[in-house]
């Protein structure tokens, strides 16, 4: 027997050896585990398995996020306008900022993003009832539509999904309820996705604050929702139980809270409050592990920003809308193998501008390149960002989707 031909026949047996097969695939980066799906229909049904995804996404965690969409309504247009900044500079990996695979007559546009799934929902509906919400995976253009919940309001809806855990996801519904309450009474609803329905979960429960239900984070198996008051809430998935968090206390001379961003990234619960006259002074809050409270995690003064972008400064407002600014996320990279750094992205008229919250500064936009793109300099992506006065602040926190490209499938 040749050399050759027992090569050959070394490399047949391995290739007929699934746990060989599995071995090679579970070592594969992500983009390149996709392709491989259509080498064959065996290589395809084991990465499609979903104990191969549970086990492939254990030993290759995404913390970090591919990029986020920014979603803009337009009064005149059948779809929300919609942009895709990428994190990592990988043009051909980002999802293109289209939902137009999605049939739907009224158009979509994105409700919630969490770990490579977006849930949208039909954009222009003359009644609530003739709303439709979907589950889609942008990067393959999967989607599913899902059996609409049984109530005449939906208040907030969002997805609870971490593919560490199981390949499986659920959809949190906050509604009105088909009982005979009061107005003030809100009920959970959960549709599983293994069981492919909606059931209530738990009692009707009373709301007395004014909680944003249209901007649940989760984080750490629950979801979070914020409020203008002085508890918030969160809902343990898993245990199906609704508990409070604390607030920060609203500081001394102001009568309503001032939010100015709510999210979660690389593992944490961020928020930022930003009360006058200083609002170029503020501070980045995190939720400690057991809940009891928020403390300081950066302090960021952004004289350096109004230095170099002097027209974002208004002199004849009041001090409270003096400096033209927007918080759209917290985006966390890695600088080295056991290091990370912090950067808050904000958005002034034209512009995104990238800051350094490790060693508050401000970063030059080449500076993030391949990491962030920015929106005058990325010709690639299919818009103009251009640096127009009349640009305006058109994304606020409330309009940005991180997305974090995993594997998984609907």
């Amino acid at each position: 027997m040749t050399k050759s031909s027992s090569s050959g026949m070394e490399q047949a047996g391995i290739s007929k050896d699934p746990d060989v097969i599995i071995e090679i695939l579970m070592r594969l980066p992500l983009k390149s585990l996709l392709r491989f799906r259509c080498v064959c229909k065996w290589w395809n049904q084991i990465i499609s398995d979903p104990l191969f995804i549970s086990n492939y996404t254990r030993c290759n965690p995404q913390h970090q996020v591919s990029g986020f969409y920014m979603q803009k309504f337009l009064f005149l247009r059948l779809y929300s306008e919609l942009r895709f900044i990428p994190c990592t500079g990988q043009l051909g990996a980002a999802p293109n900022p289209s939902l137009s695979f999605i049939e739907d007559e009224n158009g979509v546009c994105i409700k919630h993003s969490c770990n490579g799934l977006l849930l949208c929902s039909s954009f222009r509906c003359f009644l609530e009832q003739e709303r439709k919400y979907y589950l889609c995976k942008p990067t393959t253009k999967q989607y599913m539509p899902l059996p609409r919940p049984e109530c005449k309001k939906v208040f907030g809806i969002r997805i609870a999904f971490d593919p560490k855990n199981s390949p499986h996801y659920q959809v949190i519904c906050v509604c009105d309820c088909d009982r005979n309450l009061l107005v003030d009474h809100r009920q959970i609803k959960i549709y599983n996705s293994d069981m492919g329905c909606w059931r209530d979960s738990g009692n009707p429960f009373v709301v007395s604050d004014e909680f944003l239900f249209e901007r649940g984070v989760f984080w750490k198996g629950a979801m979070h929702w914020v409020s203008k008051g002085v508890l918030s809430l969160r809902f343990d998935v898993e245990r199906e139980l609704l508990l409070t968090m604390p607030m920060p206390p609203i500081p001394e001379g102001w009568a309503e809270r001032r939010l100015k961003y709510f999210g979660e990234s690389g593992g944490h619960l961020y928020l930022i409050e930003i009360y006058g006259p200083q609002t170029s002074v503020f501070d980045v809050m995190e939720m400690s592990g057991d809940y009891s409270s928020w403390f300081v995690k950066y302090h960021v003064v952004l004289d350096g920003l109004v230095a170099m972008n002097p027209r974002i400064r208004r002199d004849n407002a009041q001090d409270i809308h003096r400096i033209i600014f927007n918080v759209l996320h917290l985006v966390h990279r890695g600088v080295g193998e056991n290091e990370e750094e912090s950067i808050l992205v904000l958005h002034v008229p034209g512009k995104l501008i990238p800051y350094n919250l490790r060693d508050n500064t401000l970063m030059c936009l080449f500076d993030l390149s391949p990491h962030l793109m920015s929106m005058e300099d990325n010709l690639e992506l299919s818009y103009k960002w251009g640096r127009s006065n009349n640009l305006g602040l058109w994304y606020t926190w409330e309009s940005i989707h991180p997305f974090s490209n995993t594997l998984c499938y609907i």
